[in-house]
Parts: structure tokens; sequence; C-alpha cells
């Protein structure tokens, strides 16, 4: 985050020190007459959409892995055979060809790639063969062993997203002629979009062969966040720009939420994207991360005022909780233990931490990972002020979304207080690991609840307001 205060510097935080590699990230993919790969580069020709038989995996050698990429490409194509027609009125054509490629293989070829090395770690679909081809023997089994099956079918279900793309008419020439209502951020949105739409179905049992769990798709989700972009230096935006891991988890959320129509509606003038780059090379060197203690000071003025400001609009008084850091955190009526790092008491309206575990989260993840938890803690003190229970899931949610509230206003530069790049992100990560910020003053989360969930609730906030958290 970034402050000023008692002529104090702003900081910043540092480029994604904690951004995990970007398996699917095509890294100079040379392509031979295909020039678009995962990262939405449009293609200089466009597709060759006739209509074919059903294809089927070439290469691989029946291995575990190999039979759950395959099993997930046909079923992923499954679900887009029965839901395309339906939601888009037109026909599906299918994908012309799926390879699973060996790239130390010299003997392997695959349409659109120049070199088979250079499909190393890689996914990708070319346009203009209309074909999808992938690294089997390091890309999916890392996948695997670090995120699971869910993470294998967000990669394909994203990269068929593109295939999508052009079957709705945003193809290689739409994408070239109107570059500006399509740049890459909004396409790979929309890819991510539809992988959450496919998730969906495939939580649901709806896709042939594959069932996942919804922890399972928390993991997917997990290893769609390890591929937002590094922050970059400048406010505007690399032209290649793919989203920061808001950008991507909500546009995924609306997918799995809201189906492949909301996907296809994506435009750039009715997305939020909370991407952006260091101001200056000195905020990019100064580091962003304020300390801890700085970071409680600057959130107890900043946070309270806020939120005073929000009650005393619905007609309500308000009295800012008194901050006790590392006292006796007794309380009558709640459980502040059970509550975390931070804790809301009614009976005697103070918020107490416990620096100790507060570091934690803010060494771990980022100094804005504590400050939500910090943050939804005030929200509870705000329910309270207008009468609202602080029992219960609706509290847990109500809460949680009036974080993302708070997030956006100053996120929006309305508070005087200031969020560097990736703030956002770092409470993202903190809201799929953890569910402090989703406790209720007896220290319960809602039950069932896992971090889609509460990335979800807090996404409705960052979007809405607090007019969308129904206070």
């Amino acid at each position: 985050m970034s402050a000023s205060l008692d002529g104090a510097a702003s900081r910043r935080r540092t480029a994604g020190e904690r951004v995990a590699v970007a398996l699917l990230t095509v890294v100079g993919l040379l392509l031979a007459g295909c020039t678009r790969s995962v990262d939405g580069e449009p293609a200089a020709a466009p597709p060759v959409l006739d209509q074919g038989p059903r294809a089927t995996v070439q290469g691989g050698t029946g291995s575990p892995d190999d039979r759950l990429a395959a099993d997930l490409v046909v079923g992923t194509e499954g679900f887009w055979r029965d839901a395309f027609p339906r939601d888009f009125r037109r026909p599906w054509i299918n994908i012309h060809g799926y390879f699973a490629v060996d790239p130390k293989d010299p003997h392997a070829t695959v349409p659109c790639v120049r070199q088979t090395p250079d499909l190393r770690d890689q996914a990708l679909y070319c346009p203009e063969r209309d074909i999808m081809a992938w690294d089997r023997v390091t890309l999916i089994p890392r996948l695997v062993n670090s995120y699971g099956p869910g993470a294998v079918l967000v990669a394909l279900a994203h990269e068929m997203g593109h295939a999508v793309q052009n079957r709705i008419g945003i193809d290689a020439t739409t994408q070239v002629i109107e570059k500006e209502q399509y740049p890459t951020i909004l396409l790979e949105g929309m890819a991510d979009c539809f992988a959450g739409s496919v998730m969906r179905a495939a939580v649901d049992g709806r896709l042939p062969k594959v069932s996942l769990s919804v922890a399972e798709r928390d993991r997917g989700l997990r290893a769609l966040l390890s591929l937002r972009d590094p922050i970059s230096l400048g406010r505007v935006l690399p032209d290649k720009a793919h989203g920061d891991g808001f950008d991507r988890a909500s546009a995924f959320t609306d997918g799995y939420l809201n189906g492949p129509t909301t996907c296809a509606a994506m435009t750039v003038q009715n997305q939020v994207f909370t991407q952006r780059g260091y101001s200056s090379f000195s905020d990019e060197v100064a580091g962003g991360n304020l300390p801890l203690d700085d970071l409680v000071r600057f959130l107890s003025d900043n946070a309270g005022a806020w939120f005073g400001q929000l009650v005393t609009s619905r007609g309500r008084h308000w009295q800012a909780p008194s901050l006790q850091v590392d006292g006796d955190r007794g309380c009558a009526g709640a459980n502040t233990a059970r509550q975390g790092p931070a804790a809301f008491c009614p009976s005697s309206n103070t918020l107490s931490m416990s620096a100790t575990q507060l570091r934690v989260e803010h060494d771990s993840i980022g100094d804005y990972a504590s400050g939500a938890v910090v943050v939804s803690r005030y929200a509870l003190a705000a329910l309270a002020a207008v009468g609202r229970p602080l029992r219960g899931p609706d509290a847990a949610h109500t809460a949680l979304c009036l974080t993302g509230a708070y997030t956006r206003a100053v996120f929006d530069g309305k508070t005087g207080f200031g969020l560097s790049p990736g703030d956002i992100d770092e409470a993202v990560d903190e809201l799929l690991d953890h569910d402090f910020a989703a406790r209720d003053i007896t220290g319960t989360a809602p039950a069932g609840d896992l971090g889609f969930d509460r990335i979800q609730q807090f996404r409705t906030g960052v979007l809405k307001g607090s007019d969308g958290c129904g206070l």
C-alpha cells in the first residue's frame, strides 16, 4: 500500500516477488504461419472453420497424464458442442486437431510450431490451423503435481476459449482491424471466463469422463492466479497484458457463475481491469509493502473514516472502534481469539490485533493481505453501528463484501490513501488461502465456503460498492 502521513514518503510494492512461474505463458514461441498463441496476439489470417470430423488427440503414450489431458479436451469440446448452439444460435465447428507433444522429440511435428522445443511448458491454440497443442511431458505433469487435475482443465479450457472467440466472430481479422476494442487483456479475460464456464460444468458433473470437486476448482483457480502478469513499470499497460490476479479471477468467476454468454459480452467498456504498473522507476525500487506498524496506523485513520462516512450516510451514529495491539483480547459476547489475527469486540467497541499473527500474513503474502483482514473487522464494526447481525453467514458475507467496497474506494483514490500495484492481488491470495476475513464475531466462517466463494463476495464489493453489499 502507499500512503502519505506526516510527510512520510509514499511507498510502492516491488514487482511480483511471489508470482509463480507462468507455466502456460508463451515466451518467444516461433510460429510458422500462425501468429497468435496463448497470449492472445492476433493472427495474420482468419482460421479455416470448415466443419470436419471430431478430432482425436495425436501423440502421447497413454500415460495417466495423457489420458487426463485427452479426456479434458474431448470433454471440453463436448461441452461447447452442446452449449454453443444453445447460447449463440449457430452450430459448433469441430476443432481441427489436438496434439500432445514431447518437445524433446526431434521427429515431432506440430502445425503452427516451427520448432517443437519452443512448445516446452506451453499450451496453445493456433487460429490459422484451428488446432490445440500442449507439452505432454513437462507442462501437464507439472500442473497435475502442483495443483491437480483442475489446473489442467483451466489451462486447456482457456486455450479452447480462444477457439470459441473465433467462432463467435472475434476472429483474427476482427482483432487486427478493431485492436482497440479487443486488446489482449480483454481477449485473455474472455478465455478465462470461458474456462470458468467449463469448470462449472465439470463441478456439476456435465463433462464426459470428468468430474471435479469444488476443492479441485479452487486449486485450478490457484493455478490461474499463478499466471498473473508481473508488475511492469509505467501506468500504461503493455500491449500483451493478460491481467493481474484479480482480473483473471474476476473473469473466471463470471464464467463460472453466469455462463458463456456473459463471457462473449465482455468489452473494454463494461469490464473493470485493476492491473496497472508502477508510476516511476523510483516507485519500483523503493518497494511498496508498508511496515506493519505503519499499515495498522494508516488503516486506523483511513478505514475508520471511510466506514464512519458509510454509517452516517445510513442515518446512524459512528464511533470508531478503539485500537488495541497485543493487549487483553477478552470480550463479552464475541470470541476474539477465534476471529484470527484481528478481531472486533462489539461490547467494548474495540478492534484488537495480534501483531505476531498479522505479521505472518503481512510477510508471507504482502501488506494488503494483512490489511484486508483488518479492514474486515472495521466492516463488522460498521454492521454493529447500523444494527445489523454480527453472527452467521450473512454477517460474514456482508463484511467481506464491504472489505471489497473499501478496497475499491482506496484503489480509485477516493480516501486519501493508496493501493500499490499488486495490493488487490494480495487480498485475493489471502482470501484464497485463509478465511480470517470471512469470520463473524464468534470466529466462525460460513460452512462450505472456500476460496472461490470468498473471492466472489469480495469481488462484489469491488465492482458494485457498498450498495452491492446490501447495506
